[in-house]
């Protein structure tokens, strides 16, 4: 593959890389060449008739009037859950968990996460999210949904370590990640016990001892609001972050979902064990929390990510709206409109890239993996072109987003999807809703008791 005469905007340091042939051997890229640069006989091949050119290249896109960016990251996702958005809104956290979320998923059956995960990708590969970090049940049909969809991902079965069939539970968890691990090289595994506020403390042992051993990734909530540090503080006597690390949960590549409430002194913790802590700033806001988190984590130079959490709590699986709101939560919990600089927030969109490695950098360079999206150079929301960095953060829609590649194939062409029936993805989940939502009996869980 070959994007010709395209132009390409760097995260990293912000800067614009005009008139470039991007080559892509199968499934990484070979080549950034500056037009002005290539040789004769190469640009010769380039302006050939359509159909020698192919048989050089399986295929062809004009990269005019397009900015290259890379693919963007979401490190925190519950993404079956579009199947409960919109259902539990304008309520606490603990109502939104106690109330409606957790009566509901007790209705959810295996082959609805394959519908809800597939309804996920769309959104996702739409508006240019190439890799997600997923935390959910089922795990075996998100598998065969990301696979289906073309998506890189990192999938996590969520494990509780209580319940009446917990053990049955945590062994089929098990048996996912023994099956699944290394049978696509775009989909990789963790192990996903909850929480340090609902799994019991010889769990998360036992969790961090196999995660170890199989040298897996072990993505957790924590900390995610004050009652939550305030509890592990009174019962353990640590914050959860201590007490997570003392067990040897938090490690090199950890994720750790939110952690907003993570004291100064955690952030060193997460910073020394060289975790990742995936930022959602749409949920924490309308759940109501003013938190100045990531200034805060920024400024100890942490591992962030950007996350948009599950589409039941933040209504959308935009990385963008995250990095925006990211943006915005920063110089409003703190007072400082110099807080959440451009170029701070910008290189978050593709961070979480850091997590996965196998040629996968979150950059668009030679020798990494093929993971890029086109913007439209022609949007009506980032003209006139002064500041791009500001144009990707505060200005650009998602219906900017014209191609999308996930290693090294087009999933988005035009702005349409290539691997998805989209019509029959939605006439499924408007199934699935009606069942979903006729909650009754007691919650899965207790959150915050």
């Amino acid at each position: 593959m070959i994007i010709t005469d395209t132009h390409l905007f760097n995260f990293d340091d912000l800067t614009l890389n005009e008139n470039v042939h991007i080559v892509i051997d199968k499934s990484t890229i070979s080549q950034i060449i500056k037009k002005a640069d290539a040789p004769r006989a190469y640009e010769e091949i380039l302006h050939t008739s359509g159909k020698l050119l192919k048989l050089k290249y399986r295929e062809v896109i004009n990269g005019k009037n397009k900015l290259v960016i890379p693919g963007l990251a979401n490190c925190h996702s519950h993404t079956a859950m579009t199947l409960l958005r919109g259902s539990a809104e304008d309520v606490n956290s603990l109502d939104w968990f106690n109330k409606y979320i957790w009566l509901y998923e007790k209705n959810l059956q295996p082959e609805d996460v394959y519908w809800g995960t597939l309804l996920g990708a769309a959104e996702m590969l739409l508006s240019g999210v190439t890799f997600v970090c997923d935390h959910y049940f089922a795990m075996d049909n998100a598998y065969k949904a990301y696979k289906d969809a073309g998506m890189r991902a990192d999938l996590g079965w969520a494990i509780f370590g209580q319940g009446n069939r917990w053990e049955e539970e945590y062994r089929t968890a098990l048996d996912f990640t023994e099956e699944y691990r290394g049978k696509e090289e775009t989909i990789t595994v963790s192990l996903a016990p909850h929480s340090p506020y609902i799994c019991p403390r010889d769990f998360l042992a036992e969790t961090a001892k196999y995660a170890e051993k199989e040298n897996l990734k072990t993505h957790i909530h924590v900390s995610e609001e004050p009652w939550q540090v305030e509890k592990s503080i009174n019962q353990t006597g640590k914050t959860p972050v201590e007490y997570l690390a003392d067990l040897g949960v938090i490690r090199e590549n950890s994720i750790l979902a939110h952690a907003c409430y993570a004291t100064d002194s955690d952030l060193k913790i997460i910073k020394e064990r060289k975790a990742l802590a995936a930022h959602a700033p749409k949920t924490y806001m309308k759940f109501g929390f003013l938190n100045d988190f990531l200034p805060r984590a920024l400024n100890e130079q942490i591992r962030i990510a950007l996350a948009s959490d599950g589409p039941a709590s933040n209504s959308t699986l935009s990385i963008f709206e995250a990095a925006r709101d990211a943006a915005l939560l920063s110089k409003l919990s703190t007072g400082d409109p110099e807080k959440g600089k451009i170029k701070d927030i910008v290189p978050l969109l593709s961070s979480g890239y850091s997590l996965l490695g196998n040629g996968c950098s979150g950059a668009v360079a030679a020798g990494s993996r093929a993971d890029l999206v086109l913007l439209s150079r022609k949007s009506v929301s980032m003209n006139p072109e002064i500041n791009i960095g500001a144009g990707i953060l505060y200005s650009l829609s998602d219906r900017d987003v014209h191609t999308v590649i996930v290693n090294g194939s087009v999933v988005v062409s035009g702005g349409r999807l290539i691997t998805i029936n989209l019509d029959n993805v939605l006439k499924n989940v408007n199934k699935i809703k009606k069942r979903m939502l006729s909650a009754g009996g007691t919650p899965m869980q207790n959150f915050g008791i």
